[in-house]
């Protein structure tokens, strides 16, 4: 049996989360994984998951140890907060891997929703003879891959819905104009949201009054698949999300001409337009997707329970009258301030299946 860490699994599967979430803004649609080595008390090697398309988190921590100890030691643990994968897709199985590597006891987080796998790999480990300590921080472990989990057990995307009001609950202005309600460092906050989701989606209306980039221009990160939700008015095709070259998507019912933009999606009339909007994301292998407005395309989503997560951003600036925010009837999980710019956070209970 080899040496076990007199320190807590807890201990170093944190350490694994800690990775993880450095990887999880471009490993997606892969869940980011983080895996260390322990040996004799001391993390000899660490990984996460690589850009989508690299490396997973167990190879990088395997190739991390060799270049630090030239070998992996005998009595060496390895801790990995989601199980490894079994099948060969863009990379060759971690589990063979580990396998090969003849390390002795894993200590895994999770088990992996994918049906290719679920379960799959770690029963090639224990068939191989290695030891395996499952559900360790098995909760936190899934909710930091959530959107991969929420994906795969809904068939769409993970949704996140994002609004800014006042305190007395305005939205914008009544004249269709642009109006800042929160702050310059709520924008950097808003921007992480961004980052944070393969997709993010408005309404027509708000494309055309705001006339936003919907970009992670001030931050570091990769900008998502842009959707615009067209309403009964024709599209204004001179807006910033049609005439610049980041991806756009436009879902519409209206026929357009030959000489549209950007990819056009027909909705059909039969159907409701959301789940029509969310299948396609689905079989786009799109798995998070914000929500930034405007206010009725955010009661849609809310009206029809199509939402996990909500962030109201609450900021200092007033309006005597105006468009009321969306109605949003959940409990409040969180609220932290950004400068003076109240946050409050929302889950949607009915639909957590992260830790069900």
């Amino acid at each position: 049996m080899p040496y076990l860490c007199c320190m807590s699994h807890e201990t170093y599967m944190r350490r694994c989360l800690q990775l993880a979430k450095i990887g999880l803004p471009t490993a997606a649609p892969n869940p980011s994984v983080g895996a260390i080595l322990v040996s004799n008390n001391q993390i000899i090697g660490e990984g996460y998951t690589s850009p989508y398309g690299g490396a997973h988190g167990e190879v990088n921590c395997i190739e991390d140890c060799k270049r630090r100890m030239g070998k992996i030691p005998s009595d060496a643990v390895l801790y990995v907060s989601l199980e490894p994968c079994s099948h060969f897709g863009k990379t060759p199985p971690c589990s063979n891997l580990i396998i090969e590597e003849k390390i002795q006891t894993v200590v895994v987080a999770c088990t992996d929703i994918n049906p290719l796998v679920a379960g799959k790999g770690i029963q090639k480990l224990r068939d191989a003879g290695i030891r395996v300590i499952e559900n360790v921080l098995e909760d936190e472990a899934r909710e930091l891959n959530k959107s991969f989990f929420q994906s795969h057990k809904t068939k769409r995307p993970f949704i996140t819905l994002k609004w800014a009001q006042t305190a007395k609950g305005y939205f914008a202005p009544a004249a269709e104009k642009q109006f800042w309600i929160t702050n310059q460092k709520s924008k950097l906050f808003v921007h992480m949201l961004r980052r944070n989701h393969m997709a993010i989606l408005v309404g027509s209306r708000t494309a055309r009054i705001d006339n936003p980039k919907l970009t992670t221009r001030l931050i570091q990160g990769k900008n998502p698949l842009r959707i615009v939700l067209q309403g009964d008015e024709p599209m204004d095709t001179t807006i910033e999300l049609l005439t610049d070259n980041e991806e756009t998507l436009v879902f519409g019912s209206e026929a357009t001409n030959l000489e549209f933009p950007k990819e056009w999606i027909q909705l059909t009339k039969n159907q409701a337009p959301l789940s029509q909007i969310l299948n396609t994301l689905y079989e786009r292998n799109i798995q998070s997707l914000l929500v930034e407005g405007g206010a009725y395309t955010l009661q849609q989503f809310i009206d029809a329970d199509l939402w996990d997560e909500a962030y109201v951003l609450i900021g200092n600036k007033e309006l005597k009258e105006g468009k009321l925010a969306p109605r949003l009837e959940s409990k409040m999980v969180k609220s932290f301030t950004i400068f003076g710019d109240k946050v409050h956070h929302f889950k949607n209970v009915k639909n957590d299946l992260v830790t069900a």
